[in-house]
């Protein structure tokens, strides 16, 4: 009997109707906001059909980091056989750099030359966060290369790595703040409110970030400013914060 794969195949080369699904066979998971909010705004074959095998390659690594090398998707030949009519290999990279401007993927760059590419999900965002900040250790033969903005530049530690060391562990949310908190303040500013916070053993995002803010309104001294002068008084401004409705349920707790 001939196996599925090698049916395919044959099919595909002779320019046969696809023979149908074969049973068992091993499925892919996409997110449902793939076809409903993603999909029809990909206005390019190229771009349509790269997206579509970057996320069933990504899907299908081990492990917690789930990425896929620029490299391996250039080599796979069911996506060379996709992009034979609309630019062929030479199509990869722009359709990639597409993806990625439109957000269903993302990009780390490598030392070697090469990209990884990660499905643009929590996760995603996650993992790709944690090894540009070296919180993940990256796999045997993999070095993430300095941001093209630092590159030449003398690297400052990055914040989700020194949250990691001082605070505790990476969620979404601390992600997003994170990020949120890049786009409003140096990199060095966030990295020395998290070492002071827990210096002043407060390890929570929301007093580094009080910290941030008096920085903000304040200025910043040679050896931290207004908070590290007074190392209780973020800390007390934060418990005096409004809560609204749950003021009481918060005092009681």
């Amino acid at each position: 009997m001939t196996p599925p794969a090698q049916r395919i195949e044959e099919g595909v080369e002779r320019g046969a109707p696809f023979p149908g699904f074969v049973a068992r066979g091993v499925a892919t998971t996409l997110p449902a906001q793939f076809f409903a909010e993603l999909l029809p705004l990909i206005d390019d074959e190229a771009e349509l059909r790269v997206t579509l095998y970057a996320l069933y390659a990504i899907g299908r690594r081990k492990g917690t980091l789930r990425a896929v090398r620029v490299s391996q998707l250039a080599s796979e030949e069911p996506l060379r056989r996709a992009l034979a009519g609309c630019g062929g290999d030479a199509a990869l990279t722009p359709s990639i750099e597409r993806a990625v401007a439109r957000g269903s993927l993302l990009t780390l760059d490598l030392e070697d030359g090469d990209t990884l590419c990660f499905m643009n999900s929590a996760a995603g965002r996650r993992n790709r966060e944690r090894l540009r900040s070296g919180a993940l250790k990256p796999p045997p033969g993999v070095s993430i290369a300095a941001p093209r903005e630092q590159r030449g530049a003398i690297e400052v530690d990055a914040p989700a790595r020194v949250y990691e060391q001082e605070i505790g562990a990476l969620t979404p949310e601390i992600t997003d703040a994170l990020d949120a908190a890049a786009e409003r303040w140096p990199a060095d500013w966030i990295v020395r409110a998290l070492r002071l916070a827990a210096r002043h053993n407060v390890r929570r995002w929301a007093y580094a970030e009080s910290i941030l803010r008096r920085w903000e309104a304040e200025g910043v001294g040679e050896e931290g400013g207004t908070a590290d002068a007074e190392p209780g008084a973020d800390h007390a401004r934060a418990e005096r914060r409004d809560h609204g409705p749950y003021e009481r349920v918060i005092r009681r707790s």
